[in-house]
C-alpha cells in the first residue's frame, strides 16, 4: 500500500485527547489517528455490490437536513 504524508492542524483539545488515548492503548499517535480516520470514513465503493452502487450514490448526494 502506498503511503502519503499530510500536514493536519488540530485544535489542542483534540490533539491532547488523541494523545492520551494513544498512550492508554499503547499505540503511536499515528496509529491512533489512522484508526480514527478509518472508523469515520465512508466505506469504499469497491466493497459494495454493483447492484447497490447507484442507490448509494443517490444517498450520498442527499442533504442531511
Amino acid at each position: 500500500m502506498t503511503s502519503h504524508i499530510i500536514t493536519l492542524e488540530l485544535p489542542e483539545n483534540i490533539y491532547i485527547r488523541l494523545q492520551h488515548a494513544a498512550r492508554a492503548t499503547k499505540q503511536s499517535l499515528n496509529d491512533m489517528l489512522l484508526r480514527a480516520i478509518q472508523t469515520g470514513s465512508p466505506p469504499g465503493w469497491e466493497d459494495v455490490p454493483a447492484e447497490f452502487q447507484a442507490d448509494l450514490a443517490a444517498l450520498d448526494r442527499m442533504d442531511d437536513r
